[in-house]
């Protein structure tokens, strides 16, 4: 890992002090069901590439996890596997900002500055893992998501920024323990599918085709009147 942060460049430095203090795990998630992590698909989505100025699409599995009431997303970023678990929170975010950037698009509303466009439409937060191998998980980190869109030559991508966070599992390491600053971009297309994926019917839909019971909602203790 502490060959990757190099890689990155010399001003990526100062930007790791000042958002790593941020990784810390929000209020636990629900329970939904106590049952393994369902599949539900993959999605298309594209990275930077190093040195080069294009993007690289790759498949991206998709996946529920309902003991925690997440989706995650599981792809390879450089020569780590990475994955970024979805909150309820932020999958709504995630909607509303493809709504958002769908209809900014169609009234010729984006701008070409990336310093205004990086998180047009707010951010989120996430779970990020990650480790050498698929099957192993080395570090835990807590980043903000930022929600925007930005331009490739004369083409503008929905995208994500993953920001650089602290590893929770080893805080006291040195700077190799940080989550990587990631850029995901999505078409129109890609964009609309992951945010179909996230969508709470559609998650309620796939627990009902398993058999699986949804959420019940508490009965009151009493009838307030007054």
């Amino acid at each position: 890992m502490r060959y990757l942060v190099k890689k990155i460049g010399p001003g990526l430095i100062p930007v790791l002090f000042v958002v790593s203090c941020v990784s810390h795990p929000p209020k636990n998630s629900p329970l939904i069901a106590d049952v393994d992590p369902i599949p539900l698909g993959s999605v298309k989505i594209a990275f930077d590439q190093l040195f080069s100025a294009d993007v690289e699409a790759k498949e991206v599995p998709v996946q529920f996890n309902p003991r925690d009431d997440t989706v995650s997303l599981e792809f390879r970023y450089q020569t780590v596997i990475y994955r970024q678990y979805w909150d309820r929170a932020g999958r709504e975010r995630f909607i509303t900002a493809v709504r958002q950037y769908q209809g900014d698009f169609e009234a010729r509303n984006l701008s070409a500055a990336a310093s205004k466009s990086q998180s047009a439409y707010g951010s989120a937060g996430a779970r990020a893992e990650w480790g050498q191998f698929a099957f192993s998980v080395n570090a835990c980190s807590y980043p903000r998501m930022d929600l925007g869109y930005r331009f490739k030559g004369n083409s503008p991508y929905f995208t994500v920024v993953q920001r650089e966070a602290r590893d929770t599992k080893m805080p006291a390491a040195d700077d190799s323990r940080m989550s990587l600053r990631i850029i995901t971009y999505f078409t129109r297309h890609t964009a609309d599918k992951t945010a179909a994926f996230f969508d709470p019917a559609y998650l309620a839909g796939v627990l009902e085709a398993q058999g699986i019971p949804g959420e019940t909602e508490e009965e009151p203790v009493s009838d307030p009147y007054f």
